[in-house]
């Protein structure tokens, strides 16, 4: 197949499943680093290694992103969970999740304090630099 196939294969169909769901859910950093270098050993293996002066080595992960021309797997989860967040705040106030995105929980986290996805999305407004998200 021609790397053209290849990247489209994978744009249409691998990455949408490996993203799906993702947004609603507080991934750790741990997991988006995996993500991300999944996405670029799924990359690599497309393209190739990278010949120089008759040597052959792993193409970086900027040659990539020039290959690629297309957000990384990391920024565009990033950015569903601000579309997510988004639809959520524009729903009526009926909708079970924003009840649920609404309440603030009570009692306190023990042991090692996980992110909640609230504040994760927060995190990744501040990122993006939105102001304003909730108007």
């Amino acid at each position: 197949m021609s790397k053209a196939a290849t990247i489209k294969i994978y744009k249409m169909i691998v990455k949408p499943v490996s993203v799906c769901g993702r947004e609603i859910l507080a991934v750790v950093e741990m997991g988006m680093t995996r993500l991300g270098a999944w996405e670029r050993m799924i990359l690599r293996r497309i393209h190739g290694p990278v010949v120089e002066q008759e040597i052959w080595r792993k193409g970086s992960k900027q040659e990539l992103r020039e290959l690629y021309k297309d957000l990384d797997i990391v920024a565009d989860i990033k950015k569903k969970r601000v579309e997510w967040i988004g639809h959520v705040v524009r729903t009526d106030h009926g909708w079970r999740f924003k009840k649920l995105f609404q309440s603030k929980p009570e009692g306190r986290r023990r042991g090692i304090p996980r992110l909640r996805w609230l504040e994760d999305v927060q995190k990744d407004v501040g990122e993006m630099k939105f102001k304003r998200w909730r108007q």
